[in-house]
Formats: structure tokens, C-alpha cells, sequence
């Protein structure tokens, strides 16, 4: 019994371990509007900022693709599709997402979550 208590105690040790070392996820978006007016858009979104490298784990919406640029606007990846971006990986940083727009909705938005 005691030999199973301290195997029980170890996995949850061992579990919970990546909780303890400040393991977390951060999660950036972009919206854009392209307006009727020749070459007006409205574009915002919150930035992702990323403490510790990290791996993109889940991309909601997105549909017609998007792009990652870093603080000096650099881009870091194009992404056609939401799932291509999944498992890119980011050094520590700001970033700056912009989704692409189609022509007839004009309107888009992208989620991007890092695990660090």
C-alpha cells in the first residue's frame, strides 16, 4: 500500500511539474476590414506576446489565411490555411497578427495561442 501511495504522490509530482515552472499559453488577435473606398482598411487586434519561446498550439478562425509579424515587422510566417500554423515555433517576443481578407466579405478575424 505505502509502495502505491508514494507512485500515486510521484505522478502527480510529475504532472503537475510543468504547471510549477510557470508553464502557460498566450493568446494574440487580429481583425482587419477592408472598406469600399480604394486602398482604406481598418485593422486592431491584441498583441501576442510571448515570454519564453514557444509553439502555437490552436489558430480559431482564419480562414483565408494570415500572417505573423514580430516588433520590427518582420515577417515570421504566411499561413494560408489556420492549421499550417500549428506547431510553428516563436522565440520569446511581441507579435503582431494580420488575417488576409477575401474579396467579397472583406471582414476577418484570427486567434493565435502559444504554449510556453
Amino acid at each position: 500500500m505505502r509502495v502505491y501511495i508514494q507512485a500515486m504522490l510521484l505522478a502527480v509530482a510529475t504532472a503537475l511539474a510543468p504547471h510549477a515552472a510557470g508553464a502557460g499559453t498566450a493568446t494574440g488577435t487580429g481583425s482587419m476590414i477592408k472598406k469600399d473606398a480604394y486602398g482604406t482598411e481598418r485593422q486592431w487586434g491584441r498583441a501576442l506576446v510571448v515570454p519564453r519561446d514557444g509553439v502555437v498550439t490552436r489558430v480559431m478562425y482564419g480562414t483565408y489565411g494570415f500572417s505573423i509579424f514580430d516588433a520590427e515587422g518582420r515577417t515570421v510566417g504566411d499561413f494560408l490555411a489556420p492549421e499550417m500554423a500549428v506547431g510553428t515555433r516563436l522565440a520569446a517576443g511581441e507579435y503582431r497578427i494580420e488575417p488576409y481578407v477575401c474579396e467579397k466579405h472583406r471582414h476577418h478575424h484570427v486567434e493565435v495561442t502559444v504554449a510556453y
